[in-house]
């Protein structure tokens, strides 16, 4: 048997020539004009998508820090367990990640929007310190 890399590739039955390149060309042309729109209400939809996210991802975060909060203070009375708190804290982290995940998510998002939209000036910026 003959290796993949070694077989012919396969014939088609029109064969390519250069003069199909321009109509190729304005046919690819037309597709990214038509897909255009669509593209860049799908960025504008994932990004207000994001936003929402992160406003809940937020209130998570004081959600999971007030009640580990409240957890601690309980374990110091005696009337929770070690384990309790150990629970809650996981809770906490978990909150946190989240936190952080949607924030990446906003800048690709925003990054994505802009990108559609023809706004390279703020898809390209520096990173910031």
């Amino acid at each position: 048997m003959a290796n993949a890399r070694n077989d012919p590739p396969p014939i088609s039955d029109r064969a390519w020539s250069p003069p199909d390149l321009p109509n190729y060309e304005r046919d690819l042309a037309e597709q990214r004009f038509k897909t255009a729109p669509g593209k860049g209400w799908k960025a504008y939809t994932d990004f207000k998508t994001v936003l929402r996210k992160q406003n809940s991802a937020a209130k998570r975060v004081i959600a999971s820090q007030n009640a580990f909060d409240a957890v601690l203070e309980s374990y110091k009375q005696g009337l929770s367990t070690y384990p309790e708190i150990a629970s809650a804290e996981r809770n906490l982290a978990s909150a946190r990640s989240v936190s952080h995940d949607t924030q990446s998510a906003i800048y690709t998002a925003g990054d994505a929007l802009a990108l559609s939209t023809g706004d390279l000036a703020r898809a390209v910026r520096p990173l910031e310190r």
